[in-house]
Parts: structure tokens; sequence; C-alpha cells
């Protein structure tokens, strides 16, 4: 907070006076012109934000020291205003972004400024100011209904998912009445996201309809595009090529017809992303595209045959599966599923791979195929099933040091339920922890405590 006596313009005056500085030398000293300054001084003039940090920097000051005071002595103007939200962004004063874009919020007529200025800065990486533009825009507008609306809410549901579930599903709830809103080409993006973030937090039935509604859009534009006469084209594009997101649309609901354990109709669903005849594009991008679909068609192909309980297909997949890194993790986690299931043996596949598990567990990088969200919460199930796989192989020692690790993800993520099946193992073995099990236990249910978080 700053002083109610405090100005920018006190501050270089008590400067100036006390290393004996003129206005001239200063603006030498500074670079900014002898006339800015003195109508400054004389509050005649509001700096630009260009003079600020030039100021700033010839009084041996920290980069930014001035920013909130210039904004609790500015005037919701654009011209002054929107130069100083993108330094604050660059240079991490989020807080001073709240104030600025608040006071300019309280005008619609700056709506649009600060809707191109958030997809600015959304652009060049800056998702957390971003966030906040596009927060106080919609919040300004809730009550229009616009377009503009719905594109702010779509920023702020994928600028805002984390690795905490529950809080990733208020988000999709959040976002779900506005996603039907946007304009097409973004809404496919749109319920391509829904899709994947519902997929993570296993709400099959609603990740279906999202996977439906974009493969039935993105047919009907595909079809308009190369079949129909031609017509006006949209201005925006989808993120991907149109193809794209039908052939992923029918990954989807493969995914979801395995989860249910239809594997005959999820090797459908294979056969229909791997096809790719009717694809009219062939440049590069196109083919890359292609190609990854094929990589997911063959590995899906060994792994819901794997699945069915057919073993013998397990040599194959892993031959398959090790030429492509990024996918071997994801691999592992359904052959561990698979080996408990029908009781076969695979440590020669675990073992060769455990530096990819321990380095996961250390930084939780999203890899492969699918989101971070996915990954961390099929991390989660993974690692008490491969707990699981080595209590029943019984190797105790290393069944445990797995089912702790998975204890502590689950928490991280928010997964009540994975939560309560490695307490319940756990708690059924407590005679069989070693006193550092009993210590490590005790200290993932005890962080969890201080940070807030409900313990089970």
């Amino acid at each position: 907070m700053v002083p109610t006596d405090f100005t920018i313009s006190t501050a270089l005056l008590r400067y100036m006076e006390e290393n004996h500085v003129s206005i001239s030398a200063f603006a030498a000293l500074s670079g900014v012109n002898s006339g800015t300054l003195s109508r400054f001084l004389h509050a005649q003039l509001q700096l630009s934000v260009a003079s600020l940090d030039a100021i700033t920097r010839a009084m041996g000051l920290e980069e930014g020291h001035f920013y909130a005071a210039y904004v609790q002595e500015s005037t919701a103007n654009w011209r002054r205003l929107g130069p100083y939200i993108i330094r604050c962004a660059e240079i991490g004063k989020l807080d001073c972004i709240e104030q600025a874009a608040g006071m300019l919020t309280e005008h619609l007529s700056y709506s649009d400024q600060l809707f191109d200025c958030a997809e600015e800065l959304y652009h060049q990486g800056y998702a957390e100011a971003a966030l906040i533009l596009y927060t106080k825009v919609a919040e300004s507008e809730k009550y229009q209904h616009s377009e503009r609306l719905s594109w702010c809410q779509y920023r702020i549901f994928t600028s805002s998912l984390n690795a905490d579930q529950e809080h990733n599903l208020n988000c999709a709830i959040q976002f779900e009445p506005y996603v039907r809103r946007l304009p097409e080409a973004l809404q496919l993006d749109g319920l391509k996201d829904l899709a994947n973030i519902l997929l993570s937090l296993r709400k099959w039935d609603k990740a279906r309809g999202y996977a439906q509604e974009m493969g039935r859009i993105a047919r009907m534009r595909y079809n308009a595009k190369h079949h129909a006469s031609k017509t006006k084209r949209s201005v925006i594009e989808p993120a991907k090529p149109l193809f794209g997101y039908i052939l992923y649309s029918d990954l989807i609901l493969g995914s979801i017809a395995a989860e249910h354990a239809d594997y005959e109709l999820a090797l459908e669903y294979v056969s229909r992303y791997e096809e790719h005849s009717w694809v009219v594009e062939g440049d590069e991008a196109a083919e890359d595209t292609k190609q990854q679909f094929k990589v997911w068609a063959t590995a899906n192909r060994y792994l819901y045959q794997l699945m069915m309980g057919k073993v013998e297909v397990l040599d194959a997949y892993m031959a398959y599966i090790s030429s492509h890194e990024n996918e071997i993790l994801r691999a592992l986690f359904n052959i561990v599923q698979a080996a408990n299931r029908y009781q076969f043996e695979i440590e020669r596949y675990l073992e060769p791979n455990e530096h990819l598990i321990a380095a996961f567990l250390q930084d939780k990088s999203a890899t492969g195929t699918y989101t971070g969200q996915m990954i961390d919460d099929g991390f989660a199930i993974f690692l008490a099933d491969v707990g699981e796989y080595y209590l029943r192989q019984q190797n105790t020692s290393k069944g445990i040091g797995y089912l702790l690790d998975a204890l502590e993800v689950s928490y991280q993520i928010r997964n009540p339920v994975n939560v309560m099946r490695c307490k319940t193992i756990l708690e059924h073995l407590r005679s069989k922890l070693s006193h550092a099990d009993l210590e490590r236990y005790e200290a993932i249910r005890q962080s969890r405590r201080s940070s807030g978080m409900l313990v089970i």
C-alpha cells in the first residue's frame, strides 16, 4: 500500500534535492526531456510508463519501484494504462494489473482494448497477466451474452487448469455453459479441451458428449470446406487441421469405450482414426498429423487386445512402444493394469523403465499424448497398480514404496478415491511397514494437514 502523502513527483524532488541535481542535469541522466520533467513536477503532465522506467533507472531504484504509485495517481486512460499493463506483465507486477484493469472496466468503452491486450499477453506467454484481464472483461460483460464473453471464459478455463482435480472440475463446470457460444472454429478447441479434462476426471458420459459434438462440427465444416459450393470462409481457423478434430473425436470415443471394457467397440474406433484415405490434405503438417494418429492406432490396437487377455501381443506391444519413448510411460500404465487383471509377470518391462517413473515423480511434467492433468491422474493410479503388482509378487518392500508414492501424488492432485485405495492397503499392511515407511506415511498425512487439506 502506497502512503497517502507519497507521490512519484515528491520522491523525485527529494532525490534531486538530496543529490543536488537540477532538472536539466537529471534530464541528461535519465534521457527524459527536461520540459516533460518540469511539467510532471508541476502536476501538469502524467508520465508515460517509458519515462517512468527511465526515471526509476536514473534514481538507481529497482525496476517497477513506482508502479503501485503510478496506477494510484492515474485516471482511466488507455493511452497511459495500456502500455503500463504490458510492462507490469513483463516484470510480474500482477497486483498492479489487477488495479489498472479494475479502473478501466468501470468504463465499458475500454472492453475492446482490454480484451485485445489480454490476447496479446496470452500469445506472448504471460498467462497469469492475461487471466486477470480476461476475468475483468468477463465480469464487466457477464450480462451481454457476447462471443467475447464466451472467448474470455474459454481462456479463463484453459489458463486456470492445474493438478488439483476438484479445482479442475469447478473450472469445467464454469466453462460448460459458454462452449457452444464460441465461434464454431474456436468451439472445436473448446470442446476438445473440455473432453480432455473430463476424461482426466473420469466423467465418461460428459466427455463422450463433447467428443461427439466436436466430431459432428468438424465433419460438417470439413464437408463444407472440400465438397460444398464455395462459401465465405470464417476468419477464425481452428488451431489444428479440421480432419485432426474428426480423428481425435474417434480417439476419445475409443478411449471411453475401453474404459467401459468394451474393447470390441474401442477397436472399431481404432480402425476409424487409423484410416485416412478420405483426407484431402497432403502437406507436411497434414502428413505429420496422420502419422501421429497411425502411431496411436497401432499402439492402441495392441493395448486393447492385451486388455482383452491376449497376452501374446505384449512383446510386440512393448517392442513397438519402445521406439516411441514419449509413449512408454503411458503404455506401462495399461500393461500393469492388465498384469494385475490376468496375473502375468512384467518385471522385465517394468525394471528397465523405472528411471522414467522416478523422473516423472520428480518433475510431474506432461509426457506423450495426454494433458498434464490426465497424466497426473493416471500416474497416481498407475503407482498404486505397480504397488499392488509387487505385493502380489511377494516383493512387499517395493510394493509399499510405490503405494506411498501413489498416496503422496493422490493427495497432491486431490484424488480421494485413490487416496482411500492406498490408505486401505497400507493400513492392512501396517505391521509390515518398516520404521522408515511409517515415518514417511505419517509425514505425507501431516503435510496434507498443515496445508489445510482434508486428510482421509
